[in-house]
């Protein structure tokens, strides 16, 4: 019997500082969060900051940002591998969902900028896997 071993890597904050870079209206928000005594680089956990923020400018009418995160978001699930593309979905977009959900908050801004074909297919799957819409009749 043989196995089949895959190679796993541990993910940096680097790997998803494009999205970062995306939102100015973050960087003194992570900042402040990087200069906890506590923190340490553990993207599955830090993803949670950006979307907690993205959540908050949407609640506050502040949706200026969202086209070019999910432009972001696109190009890095264009090239992304199984680890990178986990946290960007699994991490990310569903803390999205679960954070406005929590809030109340339409996710109507977010549908309207989830425009690139990768961003576009991720954020549908992760919306109606939350849903409970994946499920076959």
């Amino acid at each position: 019997m043989s196995w089949i071993v895959r190679e796993t890597r541990m993910l940096s904050d680097d790997d998803w500082q494009p999205l970062r870079a995306a939102v100015p209206s973050f960087t003194e928000r992570w900042r402040a969060f990087v200069a906890q005594p506590w923190y340490e680089s553990d993207p599955t956990y830090a993803v949670s900051e950006l979307a907690r923020h993205l959540v908050d400018e949407a609640a506050a009418g502040r949706i200026g940002e969202l086209p070019a995160f999910f432009a972001a978001l696109d190009a890095l699930l264009a090239g992304a591998d199984d680890e990178l593309y986990d946290l960007a979905t699994i991490g990310l977009l569903e803390d999205i969902v679960h954070e406005a959900d929590a809030r109340g908050l339409k996710l109507a801004p977010f549908d309207r900028a989830a425009k690139g074909s990768h961003t576009r297919k991720a954020w549908t799957g992760v919306v109606k896997f939350i849903r409970g819409e994946t499920r076959s009749a």
